[in-house]
């Protein structure tokens, strides 16, 4: 091969690489210019909190009959754990919030631009199925030997210890024997209603929907007096756009319509502002 030859070679060599470059930086810069943003047809990723599971299922079948073609995919945990994925990246398009803080918070931060009131619930006592123990008042919750709350981090467990705190008012005595029952503190309240349900405790606080029509457990109701109302929040995605942001709110606007009011009720919510 001659000199020119070997030239020639060098410059077609130069410019492939050259080429390649552009096309990664053509690819880098289109990524970065989307974000997070999902592509409109992927699929509706709903996150809510763990005692709504039951309730966005029906929401989700509901939806997708009426729109084929559509997937909402929902995922259910703690809403503390559901706000950490979103703050490190998870690619949530709603998140729906056992309490209003963990929604704020992802507001502040610009992960969400949207927040609204989206349903209640109350608390309640459960203990074992049969309740072996006969605890039918409030007050008989001091027979548990056993009780299982919600962890401070947990909606579920900062509503039981405001709970508590009316408690201690009006009967320091009271409150102070029900502290000294609890034997363990659960990351959310579907582990805590889990322990009562296999036995592994007396009796727990969970909300009114995660023990109604549930053969696994008994309610005991809390005197209106202490009562403490948990107030879910709604919110959207800050990134949302186009057609898929316009999907978001056709699938969030039958969550808050008559139909969904109805799903709440079933399911032991509802709507009213608190």
């Amino acid at each position: 091969m001659n000199s020119a030859d070997r030239l020639k070679r060098h410059r077609n060599a130069r410019r492939g690489v050259t080429m390649l470059v552009a096309l990664v930086l053509l690819a880098m810069f289109c990524g970065c210019d989307r974000g997070h943003e999902a592509p409109e047809s992927a699929p509706l990723q709903i996150f809510v909190a763990s005692s709504l599971t039951e309730v966005f299922e029906a929401f989700e079948a509901m939806y997708e009959a009426s729109n084929p073609g559509v997937d909402v995919v929902i995922s259910a945990a703690g809403s503390q754990t559901l706000r950490l994925q979103i703050e490190e990246g998870a690619p949530a398009d709603v998140f729906v919030s056992a309490n209003m803080r963990h929604l704020q918070a992802l507001v502040e931060t610009g992960h969400l631009d949207d927040e609204r009131h989206f349903a209640s619930n109350a608390l309640v006592g459960i203990v074992e199925g049969g309740n072996p123990l006969e605890i039918s008042r409030f007050e008989d919750l001091v027979r548990a030997q056993r009780l299982v709350v919600g962890g401070p981090e947990v909606p579920v467990g900062s509503y039981t210890e405001m709970m508590f705190e009316r408690v201690a008012v009006a009967n320091p005595g009271l409150a102070a024997e029900l502290r000294q029952r609890i034997v363990s503190r659960e990351r959310n309240v579907r582990q805590v209603r889990a322990k009562v349900e296999l036995g592994e405790a007396d009796a727990a606080f969970v909300y009114r929907s995660d023990a109604l029509n549930f053969e696994g457990v008994e309610m005991v109701a809390i005197p209106e007096a202490f009562q403490v109302r948990a107030s879910y929040g709604l919110g959207l995605a800050s990134q949302l756009k186009g057609e898929r942001r316009a999907r978001v709110e056709d699938f969030v606007a039958l969550t808050m319509s008559a139909q969904g009011d109805e799903v709440l009720r079933e399911h032991g919510f509802e709507r009213d502002v608190l």
